[in-house]
């Protein structure tokens, strides 16, 4: 049984490069913040990864703060900013974010919304994607923040980003980017952002090890460090930088960036051709995304086969197939409320909802995956419907 992934979203294999620099750092021990000639090599590595991640954010190295990745970041973003807030009374001040942002991000708004924040949610249009003119309208005299994910992590639906950033300098507010789904697989320039206050990515979503990512702060930005100690990343990430991950993360951003456009234009194919061949296989499915190819990341996938239980799908196509597919978040599987809250603020019905699953593509993801996998979902679907005694498929 051939094993394929489909899950790029949730995390990355790692590259062949990455790998190799992983290796060739391994003999590096010494600890870059050391001041004798044995760290050199560890504070190149340093050095080495935060230009790498400059040129693929479209900044300067001096405005890149090394995290453990996009939870991290987030949080790290999120609490510096809220404390630079005048005074001590929460209630005095607001925040807008979509309701559809990743759990990192929404569980620290909802911990301060208990400590007395005013708090907005906007819903995204039934294709997923947020309004900016919707950000404009509840804006208030008290607004200080506002915080929007650059790509939806289970839809692949792309936010307007670029226009609350505008929105954001005129308003005068700080804004926050999520762009974990977004760096290393889209042009991304945080410089042109003008508006824009910080901006998370993570090594692991671009073919980098785990364990590290990032954050992007605007010149002028106080960060505030959620770790204290020895006072590592100007002072606002104290502990000893994790030097193997740094390795990797400088040769992923660089074949990233290497690779931008023709990695997009193969997973825009790739999509086409699933597509392609669900319909000549005649199998039911509504697509849980936008369908403005502008707005819509072409290597993310949401799909509700009506009829069947999206659990069911995917451990049949993992245990008869060898097929990895995601039934939508990764990091809110393990939840005990089960629906997803994207699709959920999207208004799709329970039903479709409960039949949705996510299929995301990665660098090593081929034409010949795409059949095999096109082929057993209209295998199992139809197995799925026989059992159900429903028939929303037909046989050739």
């Amino acid at each position: 049984m051939t094993s394929l992934y489909f899950d790029y979203n949730a995390t990355t294999p790692l590259s062949v490069k990455a790998q190799l620099a992983i290796k060739d750092a391994m003999s590096i021990f010494a600890n870059p913040s050391s001041h004798y000639s044995l760290s050199g090599m560890a504070k190149k590595l340093l050095t080495d990864a935060r230009r790498s991640m400059a040129s693929l954010m479209g900044t300067i190295p001096e405005q890149i703060l090394f995290t453990s990745g996009g939870t991290e970041s987030n949080n790290q973003a999120l609490s510096s900013l809220l404390a630079t807030l005048p005074g001590s009374d929460l209630s005095a001040h607001h925040v807008i974010s979509s309701s559809i942002e990743h759990p990192s991000v929404l569980a620290p708004l909802l911990w301060y919304q208990q400590r007395g924040l005013q708090l907005t949610f906007i819903n995204p249009d039934n294709q997923g994607r947020i309004s900016a003119q919707s950000i404009r309208e509840n804006l208030r005299p008290q607004t200080r923040l506002i915080t929007l994910m650059a790509i939806n992590n289970e839809t692949g639906v792309i936010q307007p980003y670029e226009a609350v950033a505008s929105l954001a300098k005129e308003a005068g507010v700080y804004l926050h980017i999520d762009a974990v789904q977004a760096i290393g697989k889209l042009p991304f320039s945080c410089d042109t952002l003008s508006g824009v206050t910080t901006v998370s990515f993570s090594g692991h979503k671009f073919n980098g090890p785990k364990g590290i990512g990032g954050l992007y702060h605007a010149p002028g930005i106080q960060l505030n460090p959620l770790l204290h100690g020895g006072g590592q990343e100007q002072g606002v990430r104290s502990g000893t930088e994790n030097t193997l991950g740094l390795a990797g993360l400088t040769a992923a951003a660089k074949e990233s960036l290497n690779g931008l456009q023709e990695r997009f234009n193969t997973y825009k194919t790739l999509r086409e051709a699933l597509l392609s061949l669900l319909e000549q296989h005649r199998v039911n499915y509504l697509i849980n995304g936008n369908t403005n190819p502008e707005f819509q990341a072409p290597w993310t996938l949401n799909l509700s086969f009506p009829g069947i239980r999206a659990e069911s799908l995917a451990s049949r196509l993992d245990l008869r197939h060898g097929i990895s597919l995601s039934l939508g978040s990764a990091c809110s599987n393990n939840k005990s409320t089960q629906r997803s809250h994207v699709l959920v603020a999207m208004g799709l019905p329970d039903d479709r909802i409960d039949s949705a699953v996510r299929i995301s593509f990665g660098y090593t993801t081929s034409q010949d995956d795409i059949e095999i996998l096109a082929n057993a979902i209209k295998q199992e679907t139809y197995n799925l419907l026989k059992i159900s005694g429903k028939s929303l498929i037909t046989q050739e």
